[in-house]
């Protein structure tokens, strides 16, 4: 339990490289410029000031437009503004829309979605939730996904099964880890660095000595995604790996996995289905939102989506948030 407990945390406090109440920011298309649209889901707890993960400046190719959707990125209840559900409710919804307000404006324009982690999530939610409607044709739509934390179980070393953290751990206080997507008939490309425990964490139960090999690497595997070369980097530019699919990257250095010792279900899938498990989960989940910054201002009729954002903004200029 030490192990998945281990798990939750590193849900909680690692997803966050790229957070709430969406502030839906950018400025909207114009209906003059209908050139191919990659929208960059861009968050990082500064969807108040626009500093963001994008440091290496993403850019979109020749004859084609980037626009930039930043939302605010919480996810630990009560030390954070909002939790990873209440995350995604929101910043899911806004970015669905700037992308279907998008279509409206310029029917027939290629849409592609980027996002790098959290940004991952959201993309990845909003094509997902596309791929069910009708709102936009899916032959417009496409998206590149780096580090997804919702990346499907898969098998693609000695490992044994990997996927997204979303996919392996269960959940915890505030945070669903509601698993893989469908994405239909949506192209996505889905990139991983091997021992990326965010979109490649192995089994926490069979292989004990790989899970910990890359929690002790997190900062260093979740970070590596650049290249000296930046057109060959997925941050700086993603239409470069459009096509690549599901595409594994090697390791960032030399990793012990040791191999699966036996077969065995993913926490998510043990403990998400138990009844007990979730009726406690379902409970801290309740009494976070009853913590919520915001909604503790709201009870004394104050605007408290403003007053943190606002809070928020104040101490990042200053350097005194994270």
């Amino acid at each position: 339990m030490r192990l998945l407990k281990k798990a939750c945390l590193l849900l909680a406090g690692a997803v966050t490289a790229a957070g709430v109440t969406v502030l839906g920011a950018g400025a909207p298309a114009s209906a003059a410029d209908c050139s191919h649209v990659y929208f960059l889901a861009d968050g990082h707890l500064n969807g108040t000031t626009g500093a963001t993960w994008d440091v290496n400046h993403t850019v979109a190719p020749p004859g084609a437009h980037l626009e930039k959707f930043l939302y605010d990125d919480g996810i630990i209840p009560v030390v954070e503004p909002h939790d990873l559900d209440t995350t995604q409710k929101y910043a899911g919804p806004a970015l669905e829309k700037k992308v279907t307000d998008f279509h409206q404006s310029c029917p027939g324009t290629p849409i592609t979605l980027v996002g790098y982690s959290f940004g991952a999530l959201i993309s990845g939610n909003v094509v997902a939730s596309l791929a069910s409607k009708n709102a936009v044709p899916h032959n417009l739509l496409n998206a590149v996904l780096i580090a997804d934390p919702r990346h499907a179980v898969h098998t693609s070393g000695v490992e044994g099964p990997a996927g997204g953290i979303m996919s392996v751990a269960p959940d915890g206080p505030g945070m669903h880890t509601t698993g893989p997507r469908n994405f239909g008939d949506i192209k996505v490309a889905n990139i991983c660095r091997h021992d990326d425990i965010i979109c490649n964490a192995v089994n926490p139960v069979s292989n004990a000595q790989g899970f910990i090999g890359e929690m002790q690497r997190f900062n260093t595997a979740h970070t590596a995604y650049g290249d000296p070369d930046p057109n060959r980097s997925p941050w700086h530019n993603p239409a470069a790996f459009e096509n690549s699919g599901d595409l594994m990257l090697a390791p960032s250095a030399p990793i012990t996995w040791g191999g699966p010792a036996f077969p065995a279900p993913m926490p998510r899938d043990v403990l998400n289905s138990n009844p007990v498990y979730q009726g406690v989960i379902d409970g801290l989940s309740k009494s976070g939102d009853t913590l919520d910054w915001a909604n503790v201002l709201n009870s004394f009729g104050l605007p408290g989506d403003q007053v943190i954002h606002e809070m928020i903004a104040a101490l990042e200029a200053a350097g005194k948030y994270w």
